[in-house]
């Protein structure tokens, strides 16, 4: 009979034992599991410098867009836009918002300033020259624009970095669903 407590009771408490908050979070958009991200150096809208490590201690939600670009990044714009709307003033005293073109021979910090402001986004719109604007590129898996080659449909991801720079999640599918991308947003404000 004692035995038959014993396991009873295992059987229990077992499973409380063995789960593990170390598990995380649980995610709409696609899990990155905390990876390392590249932390580049640009140009914003306003001529002036920008790094990544500029945000270290903040969320920072990251996504590729271009200005002549018509229908995706258009959605892509809006649908951040709306997120943003939704925050709270604490949370976004927690969050920054950056974008990087795609498109970097046409979108100089004057184009990036003009659509930006057309559209309403104020955040950064980064751009650059040479070597650290293709490294970004490679690094995140962004095929630039090309006037000859690119394609008709096209997906840009929308990163989302914790406080420690490390890639959360990301969405690539373009017209994601603002609620899940905020759930995502506050589950990794919300991360300790």
């Amino acid at each position: 009979m004692k035995i038959r407590a014993i396991v009873i009771t295992l059987i229990f408490l077992l499973p409380g034992c063995l789960s593990s908050d170390d598990d995380g979070p649980v995610f709409n958009g696609k899990d990155l599991e905390k990876m390392e991200v590249h932390k580049f150096t640009l140009e914003d809208q306003n001529q002036s410098s920008y790094s990544l490590t500029d945000d270290e201690g903040k969320v920072v939600v990251l996504a590729f867009v271009y200005t002549r670009c018509d229908d995706v990044c258009l959605l892509i714009a809006n649908n951040l836009k709306n997120v943003k709307s939704y925050l709270t003033t604490e949370e976004l005293s927690k969050v920054s918002f950056v974008s990087v073109t795609i498109d970097w021979r046409h979108d100089s910090p004057d184009v990036l300033k003009n659509w930006s402001e057309n559209k309403g986004l104020d955040w950064p719109h980064l751009t650059g020259w040479g070597d650290q604007i293709s490294e970004t590129y490679e690094e995140y898996d962004i095929v630039p624009y090309d006037d000859e080659t690119y394609q008709e449909i096209h997906l840009q991801p929308v990163y989302i970095l914790d406080t420690n720079l490390k890639g959360r999640v990301v969405w690539s599918e373009y017209d994601w669903p603002v609620d899940l991308f905020l759930e995502d947003l506050r589950t990794v404000i919300d991360l300790r």
